[in-house]
């Protein structure tokens, strides 16, 4: 009988983490025991570091040192723990970037249960899983569709203001919320974000927020 794999959760949500220590202890062939809990990326360094688990389970957003920084640090100092990160964020330019940075896999937080054990056997492996949602995205990044040119001409075409507008659509503000930052009309904010998606050709808020990430409007935490 083979023995349990040794985890490790990083998330900042407990609820989440009891859950996914639940999904684990359930689970045979193989078994799964989670060996540290970590809430920002500073304990998660540290739980690697000190009980050298076979899998380093990641979310992206949590106080302080962010997944990408955990990631981008573990590798620093030369730890080789495969990283599969586990998150809500469905933009396959924070694919890009973990990956880049070094993590092993991807995957959405509204994975099904066999669908994360599946990416959880591909990292554990040796392999890279890609959630399937993003990988047409990625692929397309990846063979250069999308030039840095054609991206930065994308964004000259864009007033100050629709600037200001895209950023903070990107950081996930309302129309109101955007209103009362800049202190203007809602209609205002409506008019200002229909003309910068005309602009850049852009129909639906995932891709703006690439978009924004891409400019450096926003971070990847």
């Amino acid at each position: 009988m083979r023995s349990p794999v040794r985890l490790v959760l990083a998330d900042d949500h407990t609820v989440l983490r009891v859950g996914l220590r639940a999904f684990f202890e359930e689970q045979t062939d193989p078994g799964f025991v989670v060996v540290g809990e970590a809430a920002d990326g500073e304990q998660a360094i540290v739980l690697v570091e000190s009980t050298h688990p076979e899998l380093l389970l990641l979310d992206i957003s949590m106080p302080g040192l962010g997944g990408l920084g955990t990631t981008i640090e573990l590798r620093r100092r030369g730890l080789k723990v495969p990283i599969l990160v586990l998150t809500q964020h469905a933009e396959s330019v924070y694919l890009k970037r973990l990956l880049e940075a070094g993590a092993n896999g991807y995957i959405l937080k509204s994975a099904r249960g066999e669908e994360l054990l599946a990416a959880i056997r591909a990292v554990l492996s040796g392999g890279t899983y890609i959630e399937p949602s993003l990988a047409s995205d990625f692929v397309s990044q990846a063979l250069g569709e999308e030039t840095a040119t054609s991206v930065e001409d994308a964004f000259q075409k864009l007033t100050p203001r629709e600037r200001e507008v895209l950023k903070l659509v990107a950081e996930g503000l309302s129309n109101k919320e955007i209103a009362q930052s800049l202190d203007v009309a809602v209609k205002t904010v409506m008019a200002h974000r229909a003309n910068l998606m005309d602009k850049l050709g852009i129909r639906n808020h995932s891709k703006l927020v690439q978009f924004a990430i891409k400019m450096g409007l926003v971070a990847v935490e």
